[in-house]
């Protein structure tokens, strides 16, 4: 087995030109990061089984990045022996030409994605950029893999990884390398190319900077707010005439103390505490505060306590929608000194806010309640001065200290008290939640100025190329729980950035202010695109993309302009997307290959097929399309067809 690699399926950059006759993919998303590639010359519909296979190489290591393809050579990151590396093979045959170490693999402490780094380097010239999984910030050698200058987002600039740990691919641009840190003094960093060293920090903003620097709705001809036609949750029009206050504590009903309801456990299996025998009464708070929830049976689960079974159990239906309080109160007898409930995940997680455990009987006032509040780090005193625990006895699942962040610990620069929580969470294990989402940036010019625009885990900003200061910041594309993975993009004037969790994809305009700063205007918000994290491509007016999330998704295609659907076809699963030649090479979660024709009317597809030895986990990496050869990686497996036309 030889051994190359492959890499994330969160992002990288842009890149050098290249020559007429070589049409490489030198960073994330291609040479204009934008997931198309300028070759022609390609098969315009594929035999049955697809394309032929040119070569394949396994070994690789974990990883779920796509590779970058420059001068002959293909790079990518990778997770192998306990190492996170970046290697370099030959584009002829896959042959492994050089391997460098970076320092130790990375833990990550939530399932998903562990298995190795998700930055696509970025070649420049005879340098490549990487990011590790902790922050690692590298610059190696083409041509030997030696390691020229390395930084740390965490060490040196205060970043706050998150969750999924850090996912970008590093932007090069002109003697820059631009990143994401995420902390409280550097939201995101320019740094020398050449050395490594510092060139300047984007303060996060203010809360009062929130406000002043929030994209405005606009009004559609009969008046109407744009967003509203295209399907905007009611929540987040609200939020962004407040100055995207969309995390503050939300008021839940049916109880006088809401703050107990913004902690949750989500996705365990159960919860266990070891107690006296005898007879209690067992309650079990539920609201439901998840955005992607919109209704009732999108979270059904059953829970068992002490053999008496609630089954098709849903928190919408109980409690009658979001934000709304819910206790099932259950009777036990206790006759193994523990108390046991089991959890059965049916549609979406099981969550629950709160558990109190209270003594009945005679002795009942001689034996405290024991009251734990999920999900919370810290005790909580209620409005009644009853104690409530911090999180424990539960199996399983994630803790989320702040239900409206899915995370709940403040973001780098929010101010003391906006958000409430403490460490862990959605929001960076050991501190407070990371700027830093896990897309990537993309470099643009507005009326003469370069600009770097990034779509953090509060919104899509855009700082100064020159001096990194925050121009403007868009908050709809974001959604509550900072998991904003998919690239930017920037057409015909139009910025678009879109995130799934129940959110969905915002356009906006900027516009130069008589004072001479910038504010992004919104054109639109199409909730029908929730673009999880397989990149969105616009051609010929058209916006394609796959609208879902977790739970799957198809292909759909809007107006670019409007936002409104042209079509969306289940018969295009959720999945990756790059555009070489007039044609969509869309990669499915599950492994199919599909190659589309772009349609304004109607899917039209050109061939399909199965990736063989297919691993159990989700085909995350983006394929890559680059000198007449396609690349798909499946973790330690790189496979290479030739889509060269004859």
């Amino acid at each position: 087995m030889r051994t190359p690699a492959f890499l994330a399926s969160v992002l990288c950059l842009a890149a050098p030109a290249v020559g007429a006759d070589k049409f490489d993919w030198p960073q994330w998303q291609g040479p204009d990061r934008d997931a198309v590639s300028q070759e022609t010359g390609l098969l315009q519909e594929w035999p049955e089984g697809g394309p032929p296979l040119a070569w394949r190489v396994e070994g690789l290591g974990g990883g779920d990045s796509a590779p970058a393809v420059a001068d002959g050579r293909i790079f990518g990151m990778s997770a192998r022996d306990g190492k996170e590396i970046v290697w370099a093979l030959s584009e002829a045959d896959g042959e492994e030409i050089w391997i460098t170490t970076l320092g130790d693999a990375v833990e990550q402490r939530v399932p998903q994605s562990q298995e190795g780094p998700a930055c696509t380097p970025t070649v420049d010239g005879d340098r490549l950029y990487v990011l590790g999984m902790g922050g690692r910030l590298a610059c190696l050698s083409v041509d030997g893999g030696d390691v020229l200058w390395q930084r740390s987002l965490v060490d040196d600039f205060g970043g706050v990884a998150p969750t999924w740990s850090y996912r970008e691919s590093p932007l090069v641009d002109g003697d820059k390398v631009v990143c994401t840190p995420g902390g409280p003094e550097a939201l995101l960093a320019a740094l020398d190319k050449l050395t490594g060293e510092t060139i300047w920090k984007t303060s996060p903003p203010s809360a009062s900077d929130q406000a002043a620097g929030e994209a405005s709705p606009r009004s559609a001809p009969d008046g109407r707010e744009s967003r509203g036609d295209a399907g905007r949750p009611p929540q987040a029009e609200t939020a962004d005439r407040r100055g995207d206050d969309r995390n503050s504590a939300p008021q839940i009903a049916g109880t006088k103390d809401s703050a107990l309801f913004q902690s949750e456990r989500w996705g365990m299996t159960g919860f266990q505490k070891e107690i006296p025998d005898g007879s209690y009464l067992v309650k079990l708070y539920f609201a439901e505060t998840y955005a992607g929830i919109t209704g009732s049976g999108e979270r059904v689960f059953s829970f068992d306590v002490e053999g008496k079974e609630f089954e098709d159990f849903d928190i919408w239906e109980k409690a009658g929608g979001r934000d709304k309080a819910y206790i099932e109160s259950v009777p036990v007898e206790i006759m193994d000194g523990r108390l046991d409930v089991t959890f059965t995940r049916q549609v979406e997680n099981p969550a629950i806010k709160a558990i109190e455990i209270i003594r009945r009987g005679d002795d009942a006032e001689n034996v405290a309640p024991i009251r734990i509040n999920a999900g919370r780090t810290t005790p909580f005193t209620d409005s009644e001065d009853r104690v409530w625990l911090a999180d424990q006895g539960f199996v399983g699942g994630q803790g989320n200290p702040g239900t409206m962040n899915f995370g709940g610990a403040s973001p780098a620069g929010a101010p003391a008290g906006q958000r409430r929580g403490g460490r862990g969470g959605f929001g960076g294990f050991g501190g407070g939640r990371s700027g830093a989402a896990y897309s990537s940036p993309i470099a643009i010019d507005f009326e003469g100025e370069r600009q770097y625009v990034q779509l953090t885990s509060d919104a899509l900003v855009g700082v100064a190329a020159s001096d990194g200061k925050l121009l403007w910041r868009y908050a709809a594309p974001a959604n509550r729980m900072g998991i904003n993975i998919s690239t930017p993009i920037y057409r015909d004037g139009i910025l678009f950035a879109s995130s799934a969790y129940g959110n969905g994809g915002g356009a906006a305009k900027l516009i130069e202010e008589p004072g001479g700063g910038v504010k992004a205007e919104e054109v639109y918000f199409a909730r029908e695109m929730q673009n999880h994290h397989g990149g969105m491509i616009v051609t010929d007016g058209a916006l394609y993309g796959a609208n879902g999330g977790n739970e799957g998704g198809f292909l759909t295609c809007l107006d670019f302009a409007t936002g409104d659907v042209l079509w969306r076809d289940r018969d295009a699963p959720k999945g990756s997307l790059v555009m070489a030649d007039g044609r969509l090479y869309l990669r499915a979660e599950g492994g199919e290959l599909l190659l589309i024709e772009p349609s304004r009317e109607e899917l039209i597809v050109k061939g399909r097929f199965d990736q063989p030895d297919r691993t159990s986990l989700p085909a995350w990496a983006h394929p890559v399309v680059a000198n007449g050869k396609l690349y798909v990686r499946d973790q330690g497996l790189l496979l290479c067809y030739n889509v060269k036309a004859e």
